[in-house]
């Protein structure tokens, strides 16, 4: 069986499509990939945007409202489960309600005893001294408590999601 033959004006026809296609596709491909580009650098834009808003807002120094407790963090990071690594404390008034006036002192005093030392003792009268870290940074907890990290990083309670105490 033979092939039916081309017509050499369809011929003609296909090759100035052929043609045509060729000349266009690649500005057509241009116009694509710059409205791609320029459309998720956009996004990109917005998103940074609303972080950097939403950052300001949210971690604003705040005033610690919440003068019962203070939670002495024992390392500068959040534990897996985003939970705070340290040991909640307060001093008891004579009213019997818990009352911290100085958070960093309070702290500076758990770490000079021992209490974020691994060999730690609660029950135990004679727990070797601990050492207190060369600098500790005052936070402010989403419910007002105060929270003292140990870290020399002035940035470090924004790093936890934590506001900065405010002066």
């Amino acid at each position: 069986m033979t092939p039916p033959e081309m017509r050499p004006e369809r011929d003609a026809a296909i090759r100035a499509m052929l043609i045509d296609h060729v000349r266009t596709e690649p500005v057509a491909q241009a116009k694509r990939r710059r409205r791609r580009v320029l459309g998720w650098s956009g996004i990109g834009v917005l998103a940074i945007g609303v972080a950097a808003t939403a950052g300001a807002v949210l971690l604003q120094p705040a005033a610690v409202s919440n003068t019962e407790l203070v939670l002495c963090m024992s390392e500068a990071e959040r534990a897996a489960d985003g939970s705070y690594p340290g040991s909640s404390a307060t001093i008891a008034s004579p009213s019997g309600a818990g009352r911290v006036a100085d958070a960093v002192g309070l702290c500076s005093l758990m770490w000079e005893q021992g209490v974020f030392d691994e060999g730690f003792d609660p029950t135990s009268a004679s727990n070797p001294p601990g050492r207190v870290p060369d600098e500790l940074q005052a936070c402010v907890m989403a419910d007002g408590t105060a929270a003292v990290v140990p870290s020399s990083n002035a940035s470090i309670c924004a790093a936890l999601g934590l506001a900065p105490l405010d002066d």
